[in-house]
């Protein structure tokens, strides 16, 4: 147990690698990357995303922690105390609170995809989609979005599990579920893979997501790119601010960000070989979207052997990959009324059920208001209420607070602070990252920023 008014912290490194892991890891790896990889040809989407990843959203990933570890706060506290260690007269915990409604923005989209995902698992629990007819999931799924108060009451079940985790101390919810979801993750991810090898064409996807076809190189191409980079790492939105808050002194920083980006990278890569062999064996098109999870897959699952019991671990994967990121986006709202002498209990509730009311206009964009576009008199016609909040965090909150984070760390901060908070084995490799965090990823990110405006 903790010690009574001792900041919270994991219990040792291995913990704070497993939770932050998981914290990295969620839908976007397993349903944001396969889908838009599919949509942008494969191999050259998963070149620059592997650049972005090493140059971009790993280096920011790294500061957004550093920050944490530095300031042991949430998000907001965390920054005004650098703040004030520099004479700054930025305001710098504003960037902390819009982190803050950028991990609301997030848990509200998330909810109703991890609900779906439930949904599905359970379905499939009781025999679904074996044998089934394409006709018949297509109709599962027109049904499911036609049914407000499902989605609703299966986004709350989520949000409700979620906060169940974050209700407990850091060793007892955060790191016990990590090192319980994670393993099983693993597993459950390789037997896919293996199960698709199998049964699928292998060799056509290792082709589409690492062979050097025609590349059409794309300034859309680039920003889908690094824009997933940072979605898959979670980068900018305070989670793994308040992690790196958590971090024991004893966790050398740039070898635990080398594990827990390899292993993002690793579910990232490992979710296209579980899907795409099945994708290419069926004969279907790659670029079928975001329904490629939820139509697509269980219209293939229906045709393979064992297809019910593979769809039930497939969609099982889908939610612990969602859990183990949602509670890292719960967790910075809580800690930050844990300090205003709210108790996490209270306070896991209060901030699930306000992601619970957020997430109505997901809900709402996908059933009766498909066609609604709220912001259509300011330019972005064909954008639901989903897809603002979507392209809102991807395009915006992410990119400018892990630019800010740069900065930061970059320029803000003194070098010989940074360096003594950054213990690190070889001076060469803080040169190389301070030089990235200095200058590459912050140009990455502006023009990142600027693209996603212009575009």
């Amino acid at each position: 147990m903790q010690a009574k008014g001792a900041y919270p912290s994991f219990t040792s490194r291995l913990a704070f690698i497993i939770a932050a892991a998981g914290s990295a890891v969620g839908l976007g790896n397993v349903w944001g990357f396969t889908y838009v990889a599919g949509q942008n040809g494969g191999g050259g989407f998963v070149l620059i995303y592997l650049l972005a990843l090493a140059f971009v959203a790993g280096p920011a990933f790294m500061a957004e922690m550093l920050i944490g570890r530095m300031g042991k706060a949430s998000p907001p506290t965390a920054l005004a105390k650098l703040q004030a260690s520099t004479g700054s007269r930025l305001r710098w915990p504003s960037v902390g609170w819009i982190g803050l409604i950028g991990t609301l923005m997030v848990l509200s989209f998330y909810a109703v995809i991890a609900g779906q995902a439930m949904y599905y698992g359970l379905i499939a629990l009781e025999g679904g989609f074996g044998g089934w007819s394409e006709s018949a999931v297509t109709k599962l799924d027109a049904d499911f979005k036609a049914n407000p108060w499902a989605m609703a009451l299966w986004s709350a079940a989520f949000m409700a599990f979620t906060a169940a985790i974050v209700s407990f101390d850091i060793r007892t919810g955060i790191e016990r579920a990590g090192k319980v979801m994670m393993p099983l993750l693993f597993i459950m991810l390789i037997g896919l893979v293996a199960y698709s090898g199998h049964t699928g064409d292998m060799g056509a996807a290792v082709n589409f997501l690492f062979g050097f076809h025609e590349i059409n190189f794309s300034s859309r191409l680039f920003l889908e790119a690094v824009g997933q980079a940072f979605f898959t790492l979670g980068v900018g939105v305070g989670g793994l601010m308040t992690y790196g808050s958590y971090m024991g002194d004893d966790v050398r920083l740039p070898r635990a960000t080398f594990w827990i980006v390899a292993m993002d990278l690793f579910v990232a890569l490992a979710a296209g070989l579980a899907i795409f062999p099945l994708v290419f064996a069926s004969g279907v098109e790659p670029t079928a979207g975001p329904g490629l999870v939820f139509l697509t897959l269980p219209i293939i699952f229906a045709e393979v052997p064992g297809g019910a019991f593979v769809a039930f671990i497939f969609f099982l994967l889908l939610t612990f990959a969602a859990v183990t990121s949602s509670i890292s986006l719960l967790s910075p709202t809580v800690q930050r009324l844990a300090e205003a002498r709210v108790s996490r209990p209270v306070a896991a509730c209060l901030m699930a059920g306000a992601a619970v009311m957020l997430s109505l206009l997901t809900v709402y964009s996908f059933a009766g208001g498909r066609g609604v576009y709220p912001l259509a008199a300011f330019g972005l016609n064909g954008m639901t209420a989903f897809d603002l909040i979507r392209e809102g965090v991807s395009n915006f909150i992410l990119p400018l607070s892990g630019l800010a984070y740069c900065l930061i760390i970059g320029w803000a901060l003194k070098r010989e602070v940074v360096r003594a908070a950054l213990p690190m084995a070889e001076g060469r490799l803080f040169t190389l990252w301070y030089g990235v965090v200095r200058f590459i990823a912050p140009l990455a990110i502006t023009a990142l920023f600027i693209g996603a405006v212009v575009g």
